[in-house]
């Protein structure tokens, strides 16, 4: 076998391990928390292909990230993590990680080897760079990466099952009403986290709307690059395959220029409708709507600016069930997979509680042994 057959056996090892009850002495607990914690999805990465490149061969040296690098025991950690830790990652641990596709494409990564004096943003990134040049080297041989490793495992397995738990629950039939789910995002819709909130109440709707084998609605998370490779605006709805719908989302004020960026898209990808959805916080720079709507109607393109009110009554008014278990399900799974900010997650889980009556068995379980 080659080195990333034994990578990937190794690694099938440490989850067994991971999973049982045996023990395990890592002496670099703090070190892993501090990546893992973190914001810096590259870095994750990184670590994870380091202890387990090590786990298999301690000869090679843990601070490389190419085969070209001119340290000694250098090896190719890129084709370990995208061959190796992604698949396992993506299937096995369900995307607790981060769920990137391709890390090791990143900057921070396409240097030859882990260096203080690669070139990463000031602060929080280069604090990180550092502790894993200062720690890795220290781990040296196959046992103590080993263990690390499962250390390391058995916290994306309680990321994973506690992601998976966030979307098993109950919610009071009573909450199946349009005017209770409205209510609800309206509230919700009182804090805005930069546009995230909006997204995936929107989402939420159209998910009822479209709740169909073949119909899938993609969220893009507000500010990032979309990982489907297919991306064409903020919210895009898609029937056998087709684009459908398009729906750019603005939750704070926005210019001419904001509109066309976003229809000019749509229109390259081959759509020939876009709804632009004002939120709560959003306002025109101008009075140019009616304009650029005209423009584009006489372009054979349907763009409309609308409220997120109208849009989410229409919706809710014209969905013929409506399923409020179905609309938190699939906006915090939603959330999740698509990695946007764990504030909202709690935020958006935390009022259905107060307002759909969500429930778990573990906090009925705690209501019960309270009284």
């Amino acid at each position: 076998m080659g080195f990333k057959e034994d990578a990937a056996a190794k690694l099938q090892a440490a989850y067994t391990t991971a999973l049982s009850d045996a023990a395990v002495n890592c002496n670099y607990t703090d070190f892993i928390d501090f990546i893992i914690d973190n914001t810096h999805l590259t870095y994750k990465y990184v670590l994870f292909t380091a202890l387990l490149s090590k786990a298999t061969d301690p000869t090679i040296n843990a601070l490389c990230l190419q085969k070209k690098s001119t340290l000694p025991g250098a090896y190719d950690a890129r084709t370990v993590c995208h061959k190796v830790i992604v698949p396992f990652e993506m299937e096995t641990l369900e995307k607790a990680l981060g769920g990137s596709n391709e890390p090791f494409l990143n900057k921070p990564a396409r240097f030859p080897e882990l260096s203080k004096d690669n070139a990463v943003r000031r602060g929080n990134d280069q604090t990180l760079l550092n502790s894993l040049c200062d720690n890795l080297p220290q781990i040296t041989t196959s046992e103590e990466a080993y263990n690390c490793l499962v250390y390391l495992l058995r916290k994306l397995i309680i990321i994973r099952d506690k992601q998976e738990n966030m979307t098993v629950f109950t919610v009071e039939r009573s909450s199946n009403l349009p005017a209770r789910l409205i209510s609800y995002m309206e509230k919700a819709l009182e804090q805005s986290y930069e546009g995230e909130v909006l997204t995936l109440l929107v989402a939420g709707a159209y998910h009822l709307l479209y709740n169909k084998p073949n119909a899938k609605v993609e969220v893009h998370p507000v500010n990032q690059s979309g990982a489907s490779g297919r991306e064409v605006s903020d919210l895009d709805i898609y029937v056998d395959g087709n684009l459908v719908a398009s729906n750019e989302l603005k939750d704070k004020d926005y210019s001419e220029t904001d509109i066309r960026h976003a229809a000019d898209k749509v229109l390259h990808a081959g759509g020939t409708k876009m709804l632009f959805v004002e939120g709560p916080r959003s306002n025109a720079n101008g009075t140019f709507v009616p304009g650029i709507e005209d423009e584009y109607l006489n372009r054979n393109f349907l763009l409309r600016v609308i409220s997120y009110r109208n849009l989410l009554s229409s919706i809710i008014g014209s969905v013929d069930s409506i399923d409020a278990h179905e609309f938190m399900r699939f906006i915090l799974e939603t959330a999740h997979e698509t990695k946007f900010k764990e504030d909202v997650i709690t935020y958006l889980d935390s009022l259905a509680q107060e307002e759909l009556g969500l429930s778990r068995e573990n906090d009925e379980a705690e209501n019960t042994e309270d009284k």
